[in-house]
């Protein structure tokens, strides 16, 4: 009873410190915006309350950041869990089976032939899921699908792509195309789509469901295939099910914001440490948490100095450091042994 009022109540100081922190995102960054402002332009709507420049800079370039970002953070956090409990592996992390990379190779390409915002975002998404057939591919060859063959494969297939964005970046016009990949690869919520961004929740939706009702089912797969098994299940389905709505939730974030690191990493260790191992707890607390981090980061590198900051930067300088205080301190959890 105790451990439920506990996880109660983090989920919802999480959710509150969550919209208090969007509800400030609206009204920071390099355009102030006035809250009482606002507020009289809606109270006294004379009908022409979308041409004003507040409620254009708040419906067409924050809201939909905003969306994006918590979109994301909960992606990336959700996937990890994922990862980390199918793989059976702490380190696990959204970019081990290769799909943020071959999704960067995919943005990087469309960059490189000139394609428009839009086809080089579908050309991010469609390598990443590329990426995870071929992991499954290479899993199928060597005729084994356990945790140490799909984990080798994945680093074989980022490896690939990696190079092949290594060599766009070689051949890029160093005065146009170079800078814009850079700064992609560094992550940046900074060039959105709206319509792309909504576009997207339907996606993020689904897959978050359908990892959440299998909750109960990864509790069992994390403990290993033959426990699974005797519990009735098929362990291979289960896993490939899962890898491939993981996969996609990466592959929509690394098309949205680009390569964002130690989200999927850290979050879930820090929310495992809060709620424990009950992935019918975990998901959900990891999909806030991750949430209101990436929110919080992306508000500093807004506003934090003039010229916005890449989103990635800010992610490894607090993740990194957030990481080694929780190895640290907590050696509870070691699924790879």
């Amino acid at each position: 009873m105790q451990e439920r009022q506990k996880y109660r109540m983090l989920m919802w100081i999480s959710i509150v410190l969550l919209l208090i922190v969007a509800m400030i995102s609206l009204f920071i960054g390099r355009y102030t915006l006035s809250f009482p402002e606002i507020m009289t332009e809606v109270l006294h709507d004379n009908g022409r309350r979308c041409l004003s420049a507040g409620f254009s800079v708040i419906c067409n370039l924050r809201l939909p950041r905003i969306i994006a970002v918590m979109m994301v953070g909960a992606g990336l956090s959700v996937a990890g869990v994922t990862y980390q409990a199918v793989l059976r592996n702490a380190l696990a992390s959204p970019d081990v089976l290769g799909t943020s990379s071959a999704a960067a190779f995919g943005a990087a390409l469309g960059i490189l032939l000139g394609f428009p915002l839009q086809i080089s975002a579908f050309s991010s998404f469609f390598f990443g899921i590329v990426s995870l057939l071929c992991v499954m591919g290479l899993c199928h060859f060597k005729k084994n699908n356990g945790e140490l063959t799909t984990i080798l494969s994945g680093i074989i297939v980022a490896s690939v792509f990696m190079s092949f964005v290594s060599i766009i970046k070689y051949v890029a016009d160093p005065q146009d195309e170079l800078p814009a990949i850079v700064f992609w690869l560094m992550g940046s919520f900074a060039s959105l789509v709206k319509e792309q961004v909504y576009g997207l929740i339907p996606l993020y939706i689904i897959c978050y469901l359908v990892i959440y009702k299998l909750r109960w089912k990864i509790n069992v797969l994390s403990l290993g295939n033959d426990e699974a098994k005797i519990a009735g299940m098929n362990p291979q389905l289960l896993n490939a099910v899962l890898l491939i709505t993981a996969s996609i939730l990466v592959a929509a974030s690394v098309t949205i914001a680009g390569v964002v690191g130690w989200v999927g990493l850290v979050i879930p260790h820090l929310v495992r440490t809060l709620v424990g191992y009950n992935h019918s707890k975990l998901i959900p607390a990891s999909a806030v948490c991750g949430a209101l981090f990436l929110l919080v980061i992306d508000n500093l590198a807004r506003t934090l100095t003039y010229a916005e900051i890449p989103i990635g930067i800010l992610t490894a300088l607090v993740g990194a450091p957030l990481f080694a205080v929780l190895f640290i301190m907590s050696n509870r959890y070691d699924r790879s042994e």
